[in-house]
């Protein structure tokens, strides 16, 4: 048989991934097909899974396996996760390509999920040359991705809480940012929790009102602020209510414990930072966030054959607009794909250029010798800064400064 001419067979297994249960097949890289069938998502399915492809291995007579699984957000993790662990070469795939690939390959409009397993299968075999195995590392970057966006949802929230309590202070005591102009320290969320309303700080004793801002302060707020809050708090023009002060002290609780929630992520991502990705700190620029935002977004950095490409996954590459003869002379950045790892790359743009000799000076080229303007030139450097970046996380290694 063929087969046994040959001792270079691939094996391709496929997997449709669901929410309950996963469908697989299995064939070689000369279409013949080994097996197909269904797990459930639980231990006993994924070594149902791996019998199988041992199975296969018999059968062709080839230990040479190339798994394929679509990313279907939260559903595909665990069954990624556990043949990485098992030292299986995995890719994992956008459904948007398997989707394109099967109805190329196809003219009938069917769709099943033996289908769609048997399609990854092809997939992978008319993109052999491009796999790109996913690897325990890729795991920490997904940890990083899940960490970065959460807090960046809650950094979300925080501001709007913050809105609403800037709107209730303007309500109830207009004068309060007479003492406290940033409303967002200790003391101040301690003298809104404690007494909420105007009328309340008007009728407390003055002795006990500087304790509970020398306490909150540690030192810096003291009798002389107490006694003009109390005197604002006896003239304010703002609006007494009970109702509003349970808000101000329900709202200053919420932001209390969504300010301790980011702290928890950044500890989380931090920790994940150092044990794995510290050499990406060594970029002037790059912080613990940014590098979590960085990390978490690109993923695996080999899906991205140069750093052009990675250029447009963060929309950072210039759009063209061109008809008949008409090409726009002006080009604005794409912004398209992910936003947050744009804004990541544009924080460390804005930081390096004050801290980095050869960003300044090329900075400084594009801003003096050229005459282009800070947003012109700060694009400028985003595509350089993007170039590093890549070079970096792909080779693992610390930022070494250009002399």
């Amino acid at each position: 048989m063929l087969i046994k001419e040959r001792n270079d067979i691939l094996i391709y297994v496929g997997i449709d991934v669901a929410s309950k249960k996963h469908d697989y097949a299995i064939m070689n890289d000369l279409g013949e097909i080994a097996s197909t069938g269904k797990i459930d998502n639980s231990l006993k399915g994924f070594k149902k899974l791996q019998d199988a492809m041992r199975n296969a291995q018999e059968f062709f007579q080839d230990q040479n396996i190339r798994i394929g699984l679509e990313s279907t957000g939260h559903y595909s993790i665990n069954i990624l996760h556990h043949l990485a662990k098992n030292d299986y070469k995995v890719m994992l795939i956008n459904p948007l390509l398997t989707n394109m690939d099967r109805k190329s390959s196809s003219l009938r409009k069917t769709k099943t999920d033996k289908i769609d397993a048997l399609s990854i299968c092809m997939f992978l075999d008319r993109n052999k040359f491009d796999f790109k195995s996913y690897t325990l590392k890729s795991y920490h970057t997904e940890e990083l991705k899940s960490l970065s966006r959460e807090r960046l949802a809650i950094k979300k929230q925080l501001r709007k809480e913050l809105n609403k309590l800037h709107a209730l202070i303007s309500i109830t005591f207009p004068e309060y940012y007479k003492v406290f102009k940033n409303i967002k320290l200790k003391v101040s969320y301690r003298v809104l929790k404690t007494y909420g309303i105007p009328s309340v700080i008007a009728t407390t004793r003055i002795d006990g009102l500087t304790n509970t801002l020398l306490k909150a302060s540690r030192g810096h707020y003291g009798y002389q602020q107490a006694i003009t809050l109390k005197t604002l708090a006896q003239e304010t023009i703002g609006q007494d209510s009970k109702v509003y002060a349970f808000q101000i002290k329900a709202i200053v609780e919420r932001i209390e414990f969504l300010n301790k929630q980011v702290k928890c992520f950044e500890s989380e991502i931090k920790n994940i930072i150092d044990e794995h990705f510290a050499y990406l700190l060594t970029m002037p620029g790059v912080g613990y966030t940014t590098a979590g935002i960085i990390l978490g977004e690109i993923g695996n950095i080999l899906r991205f054959c140069n750093p052009n490409k990675l250029l447009a996954y963060a929309g950072l590459d210039p759009s063209v607009y061109q008809s008949g003869d008409y090409d726009a002379p002006k080009r604005k950045i794409s912004k398209r794909g992910s936003a947050s790892l744009r804004w990541a790359i544009h924080i460390v743009s804005s930081r390096i250029i004050h801290c980095d000799k050869t960003f300044i000076d090329y900075y400084q080229k594009k801003m003096s010798k050229e005459g282009k303007s800070y947003l012109t030139t700060l694009g400028h450097v985003t595509k350089k800064v993007t170039r590093v970046l890549y070079s970096i996380i792909k080779h693992q290694k610390e930022f070494i400064p250009q002399t």
